[in-house]
């Protein structure tokens, strides 16, 4: 067995590979966290932020390598050392606050009230009011997150992982949980602060690590690294997908035509905080009008607001000159929309049906014979037409993601839709696959629909996008293709707001 670290915590050569899809969110991971530290894990969504947290904290099995602490290599032995706090963490409603926390208390016979007057000396000493009898189902967001870290600091864990913490609270409650932060480093806790905001990590961390794809990209001191160098990172390198030239893409739009989609003053607020700030834009017929930037700064509310899941606190949207507000889901199938979600299986598919009922549920079957029959030819058919590895009758859930994709995209263009709002399309993708997608969504556009294109993917962004939206903290700005921002470096530093700090 290897010596304990001089650390708190030694990662080495860690990978997890998910068995199902054989996707590596973490790859030859290999990192010391020091006590007393506040150690910021960036990276975009999917970089294996979230993974390599739940590995670190004993929630997860790695395939390979190893994590050390000072009482050995066991993921007990991880579990007891670290607390998290998950970015949406998950209560049982029915009970109370005190209840949810002793769930689990690491000791044998226990008393409540004894265990309730420990937690609320912990709430007196770190300034952490919340009301222990309350039902859990009652709380806010971000309370539901500070009962969690009034856990994990009842438990007296050394080492609390705070999975992006600010996503769901507003300014001022950002500032306090900084000041909480400093005071837990000074009593010597250590701190692993996960998160993709630049301007947070420049005010708190002491050591900044940065994922990109699954891997550890570099490691440094805060003030060895510039906003820049850590957009760079998170972006990487300009690799130009070399299959896609500009006389490909899509034109921009004529001005004398009619948007098929436009978006006027759109606000949204969550929970006091404002998430979309008088957002305006116009989509046309054959363009590709990408937005990019990190999700959790809107990217995933302009998801949510044109499928229809939620609303918007003003503003209005037109698609073919006509107000659909309120717009929801049957509203926009209505309209003419086909929409790819970055989310395949919930919102792209059922998981639980086969291949030909997913296929089937915009377009029903007309022929001779019984109507399963006649769905089963025509699923045999598509699934041909389209290179779909898997059989008509074999259920969704048992397909890779790269084909659940294919399934989806092709389902969604058959009927040849005026409007398609795709997000995250070539997530989990391998390089045919991606080059296939990107071909297909041109040829939309060259057909006359109206793409739009939401996605977190710099390279995707520039390559097929007839112009470009980048959305910062709730912020919409509009780039052209013929202007000279149209660049790697300005639009990456634009989604990460690197610029801004």
């Amino acid at each position: 067995m290897s010596p304990a670290p001089t650390g708190l915590l030694k990662i080495e050569h860690l990978t997890h590979i998910f068995r199902e899809n054989g996707i590596t969110p973490c790859s030859d991971i290999s990192l010391e966290i020091n006590r007393g530290e506040i150690l910021a894990i960036m990276g975009e969504n999917g970089a294996g932020k979230s993974t390599l947290m739940f590995l670190i904290s004993g929630f997860m099995k790695e395939s390979s390598g190893r994590i050390i602490t000072p009482e050995g290599d066991s993921r007990e032995a991880r579990r007891l050392l670290s607390g998290m706090v998950h970015q949406k963490p998950i209560l049982a409603g029915n009970l109370t606050v005190l209840e949810n926390m002793i769930l689990s208390p690491e000791k044998g016979f226990f008393r409540k009230e004894t265990l309730k007057q420990e937690i609320q000396a912990v709430q007196k000493h770190y300034d952490l009011p919340l009301d222990l009898d309350s039902r859990a189902r009652s709380l806010t967001a971000p309370q539901i997150q500070r009962c969690e870290l009034i856990r994990a600091l009842w438990k007296k864990k050394e080492l609390l992982i705070l999975d992006e913490p600010t996503a769901s609270l507003s300014p001022t409650q950002s500032e306090e949980l900084f000041e909480l932060i400093f005071r837990l480093k000074a009593e010597g806790k250590t701190i692993l602060f996960i998160t993709h905001k630049i301007h947070e990590v420049m005010k708190i961390a002491d050591r900044i690590a940065v994922l990109r794809q699954g891997k550890l990209q570099g490691t440094a001191c805060r003030e060895e690294m510039s906003p820049a160098e850590i957009s760079r990172l998170m972006i990487g390198e300009d690799e130009g997908p070399e299959y896609l030239e500009n006389s490909n893409v899509s034109s921009a739009p004529d001005s004398g035509e009619m948007p098929v989609l436009e978006l006027t003053d759109i606000q949204l607020s969550e929970l006091g905080s404002p998430r979309l700030k008088k957002i305006s834009f116009q989509l046309f017929p054959g363009e590709i009008l990408g937005i990019g930037g990190i999700r959790e700064n809107g990217l995933i509310y302009i998801e949510d607001l044109l499928s229809g899941i939620i609303q918007p606190d003003s503003g209005f949207i037109f698609i073919n000159g006509e107000n659909r507000m309120p717009l929801t889901p049957l509203k926009m199938r209505r309209s003419g929309i086909s929409y790819i979600p970055a989310d395949r299986l919930s919102r792209g598919a059922d998981p639980e049906s086969t291949l030909a009922e997913n296929i089937s549920v915009l377009k029903r079957q007309r022929g001779r014979g019984s109507y399963r029959a006649r769905l089963i030819q025509r699923a045999r058919i598509f699934i041909k037409e389209h290179g779909i590895r898997g059989d008509a009758e074999q259920q969704v859930k048992t397909l890779s993601g790269g084909n659940i994709q294919k399934m989806i995209v092709a389902r969604e263009l058959e009927n040849r839709p005026p409007l398609l709002i795709v997000s995250e399309p070539s997530w989990g993708l391998d390089f045919k696959s991606r080059k296939r997608l990107h071909r297909q969504l041109i040829q939309a556009a060259r057909d006359g629909i109206a793409v739009l294109l939401l996605t977190t993917d710099l390279d995707e962004l520039l390559s097929i996008s007839s112009r470009v939206c980048v959305l910062t903290e709730g912020v919409l700005s509009i780039i052209e293709r013929n202007e000279e921002q149209w660049n790697r470096n300005y639009i990456g530093e634009k989604m990460t707001g690197a610029d801004r700090v």
